[in-house]
């Protein structure tokens, strides 16, 4: 894919964004920005099947309850997982 050479007009064809990054680490984007722009770069396939899904909620809920309190702060928090559990149950 040829370097977009952006000004009024002119779209890259996909979204752009613009970040601030360490200017220690500008050399290494740049190399990841030419791999991506060559076709040397793979992104990373997401898995978004309902079984992957349920998957990474039951282990979200796992650690949250590792770590939850018990307190008034943490009720609605409490009820949102128990909610999320039931549907969970509902869908296996």
């Amino acid at each position: 894919m040829p370097k977009p050479l952006g000004g009024r007009g002119c779209k890259a064809p996909y979204q752009t964004m613009t970040i601030r990054i360490p200017v220690d680490v500008k050399p290494q984007i740049d190399e990841i920005v030419e791999r991506f722009r060559s076709g040397d770069l793979e992104l990373a396939k997401t898995d978004y099947s309902d079984d992957n899904r349920i998957s990474q909620l039951t282990t979200i809920i796992e650690r949250y309850k590792a770590v939850a309190k018990s307190s008034r702060d943490w009720t609605k928090c409490n009820q949102l997982i128990q909610e999320l559990e039931a549907e969970i149950e509902r869908s296996e």
